[in-house]
């Protein structure tokens, strides 16, 4: 695929220029044949081109502009503006050089013919296959802007979400900074200053003394050791966590983590009975909608429950089943899910679900901050307290080994 300029003349005279991406020149004319645009050049886009430079974008498509997107798309097409000129409002107005990339793609390959769901598929890394089938389903079913304003909704509570998580782990990750900062002053500087003095004076020390003294020997001596050793375990641990046993394991733990587990396990279930509840009520089947509900899920654990409760369902057998005999999902999720299942709307009180845990995961995220922040503090009292006993006790033995 290049990048190729090109200049046109509409029906009505008018010169349109722009770019596009196609596999060759011939591919472009055939595009804008196909728009009903009349050909005057076409030029392949040169890499050193300084308009190019814009494009450039460090981080991918933010997620407020694929809000931005979805609401304003489903607006304008609830008030019965076409597809197309809705697309190019879009790209005239977005911020961001990439998102303004894929949205001049996916306008042209609309005009093109193509629907707005194939359009996307085309392009990387924009949106996840949840949202393409959904947008797919919404085309299908004539419901494109409820979809899209859906879509919006979900966006905004999944930002949301992570926002407040990350939000809740700023104060005590500070206070771990701290810690570390505190103990590697203390080991680097206050210890060695007094073994220098304990040693001058021959003293009987304390266990923790020497101990505290020989830890601090080996930073002193050894750190590029201590560093080679860390970065060992950390790329050995990130290996494991990217196969499959190492993932599971992982996901299982932090699963029964104090404090944090609660809290994972509240966010995976409140994704799946939302997704769920979207994908249902956007009219796809309910096999699909586990698969793609299932691949949504960070957690391995609550992925697997969601895929063999796929396989059972797709055998013919209810939904409620296998997640009541999941040790993971409370029995309020069953239970609700077998109601819905029997008044034949599953996907209204999955929805009902997704809010009780929304809020759950709310308050959770709420007090992860109350609760972490005095016992980062009592680990910090500990720990200073720890290395302060070593280094100050043999102070209390001077006077007998001066006198």
């Amino acid at each position: 695929m290049g990048k190729f300029k090109y200049s046109a003349r509409d029906k009505n005279g008018r010169e349109v220029k722009g770019d596009i991406e196609a596999r060759d020149p011939g591919a472009v004319a055939d595009i804008l044949h196909d728009q009903g645009l009349v050909v005057v050049s076409i030029k392949e886009a040169s890499i050193l081109d300084p308009s190019r430079f814009s494009e450039i974008n460090i981080g991918g498509v933010p997620m407020k502009e694929k809000v931005v997107f979805m609401r304003q798309m489903a607006t304008m097409i609830a008030s019965g503006l076409p597809l197309n000129r809705a697309l190019e409002i879009m790209v005239d107005q977005s911020s961001n050089p990439m998102f303004k990339k894929v949205l001049q793609n996916v306008s042209t390959a609309v005009q093109s013919g193509k629907s707005l769901s194939v359009s996307f598929r085309e392009q990387e890394d924009v949106f996840d296959n949840i949202t393409l089938n959904l947008i797919e389903a919404g085309e299908e079913s004539g419901n494109l802007e409820v979809i899209l304003g859906k879509l919006a909704t979900e966006l905004e509570e999944k930002e949301s979400l992570s926002r407040k998580i990350k939000s809740a782990m700023i104060y005590p990750v500070i206070i771990l900074v701290v810690i570390l900062g505190v103990i590697l002053m203390m080991m680097f500087v206050l210890v060695p200053s007094m073994s220098d003095i304990y040693n001058d004076f021959g003293a009987d020390l304390p266990v923790i003394t020497r101990m505290l003294m020989t830890a601090s020997d080996l930073l002193l001596d050894y750190w590029w050791a201590v560093i080679v050793i860390i970065s060992v375990f950390y790329v050995s641990f990130r290996y494991y966590k990217s196969t499959e046993k190492g993932k599971k394991t992982i996901d299982k733990l932090l699963i029964k983590l104090p404090i944090i587990g609660k809290l994972i396990s509240k966010t995976q279930i409140a994704q799946f009975t939302r997704i769920l509840s979207l994908l249902l009520g956007s009219g796809l089947s309910i096999v699909k909608a586990l698969e793609l509900t299932g691949q949504s899920l960070s957690n391995s654990i609550f992925k697997d429950v969601v895929m063999e409760s796929k396989e059972e369902v797709e055998k013919g057998g209810p939904l409620a089943l296998p997640i009541a005999r999941s040790e993971y999902f409370p029995l309020l999720v069953s239970s609700m899910i077998s109601v819905g299942e029997e008044t034949g709307e599953i996907d209204a009180v999955l929805e009902k679900v997704s809010q009780y845990y929304k809020e759950e995961v709310d308050t959770a995220t709420s007090n992860l901050s109350t609760i972490l922040e005095p016992l980062m503090l009592i680990i910090m009292g500990v720990a200073v307290g720890f290395i302060a006993l070593g280094v100050y006790m043999p102070m209390f033995g001077l006077s007998q080994v001066m006198t």
